[in-house]
């Protein structure tokens, strides 16, 4: 649990840009996503292996980061999670985002 609590305060104290770099990871994921035409459909959007593929983007990410040995002292559930968590955040704000962007009157 201690690297479980470790690693989501220096995300939310946002240390080295962490939190941004993670949504560029996710984003570049995304955008590869469509390109290979795996969510262009609303019903396969989020099919578990691209669920999987989102989650596996953000661990890759932890892996090759500077947080890669608090990421190795993290259990597998809370790894897990924090991917699960990180993936709902990512899809709140590009759901925000898209919103706003496509919003009549903008």
């Amino acid at each position: 649990m201690a690297g479980n609590s470790e690693l989501m305060d220096v995300l939310r104290r946002n240390v080295d840009n962490h939190h941004a770099k993670l949504s560029d990871v996710l984003f570049r994921k995304w955008v590869q996503l469509q390109e290979e035409k795996r969510i262009e459909e609303k019903e396969t959007a989020f099919h578990l292996s691209t669920v999987i593929d989102l989650k596996t983007a953000v661990s890759d990410y932890f892996e090759g980061s500077n947080l890669g040995l608090s990421w190795g002292n993290t259990s597998e559930e809370d790894r897990n999670g924090i991917c699960s968590v990180l993936l709902m955040d990512f899809l709140i704000e590009l759901s925000l985002t898209l919103h706003n962007k496509f919003k009549p009157g903008r």
